[in-house]
């Protein structure tokens, strides 16, 4: 079910960064905009990591083969940020749950 929904969004974000879009009304606003999409990713995609790091520098040079759509270092730099914060949290959610109970065992044990 994972990989649906991590190959559904993967498809979403590449139909969103070839279609047109309005500027936004704050300067550099998009940025946000591009750090939070891409958070997502790498929440939902982290044990993939290493299949999804190159996706938001490619959807970036694709950009430029889209007349609409700027190519831009910033929005690539967000992309990648975002990517890597997401891939770092559910990592960390993942793993804490994982391994052995946190307690001493000495003071279970009666004397």
């Amino acid at each position: 079910m994972r990989r649906v929904v991590l190959a559904s969004y993967l498809l979403f974000l590449l139909l969103l960064n070839v279609a047109p879009v309005p500027s936004s009304p704050v300067q550099n606003g998009d940025k946000m905009g591009h750090l939070l999409e891409f958070f997502l990713l790498g929440l939902l995609g982290w044990p993939l990591w290493s299949y999804l790091l190159p996706f938001p520098v490619l959807l970036e040079f694709l950009q430029l083969l889209v007349p609409w759509r700027t190519f831009s270092l910033a929005d690539m730099g967000a992309n990648l940020i975002g990517l890597v914060a997401g891939l770092l949290l559910g990592w960390w959610h993942e793993g804490r749950h994982e391994g052995a109970e946190v307690r001493d065992e000495g003071r279970d044990r009666p004397d």
